[in-house]
């Protein structure tokens, strides 16, 4: 399964050999992922890769791969929470007093809708937008760090495989 699970990521991998532009992407995927505006994280991810001019398929792949049915709702649920609790400590407050006015009517529609109490969209809202935000950048981070480190890798093994020859 592990032979399987690397070929598909080399595989996936030879799209695009710049370490910049694969944490780009991956930083791209894991903010639309985590974005609030889930209808559209398709038309997200293929914009994003053409802005920064990554490679749309892989980008779009990594976005399924981090949002897929089984993600969703931690993904979601985590934004809210973490909207949540931004909105608890910097409004010092009521959350339903943080809504602004067009917000208030959606979240009053989908409290009654759902039976749900004290529901905030604007608190997933903000919440998955700063957290979608933080995780992209500290993803990028990582990730060009490691993908920069595997090409030299490469480079090395490659160098030592032609002295031997």
């Amino acid at each position: 399964m592990f032979r399987r699970l690397k070929s598909f990521f080399l595989r996936l991998f030879a799209y695009e050999s710049s370490p910049h532009k694969l944490a780009i992407a991956f930083a791209c995927a894991v903010y639309v992922s985590f974005s609030p505006f889930i209808g559209l994280h398709t038309i997200m991810l293929v914009c994003s890769g053409w802005l920064f001019k990554t490679s749309i398929p892989l980008i779009v792949m990594l976005g399924y791969v981090i949002n897929n049915p089984f993600t969703m709702v931690p993904i979601v649920m985590s934004g809210y929470f973490f909207g949540y609790w931004f909105l608890k400590i910097f409004c010092q407050g009521s959350l339903l007093n943080a809504n602004p006015w067009w917000m208030e009517m959606v979240s009053s529609y989908v409290q009654k809708t759902l039976l749900v109490p004290h529901l905030s969209l604007w608190a997933f809202m903000i919440g998955a937008n700063i957290l979608g935000l933080l995780l992209a950048l500290v993803s990028y981070g990582i990730l060009r760090v490691f993908f920069e480190r595997s090409a030299k890798n490469k480079t090395v093994i490659r160098e030592n495989e032609r002295k031997l020859l």
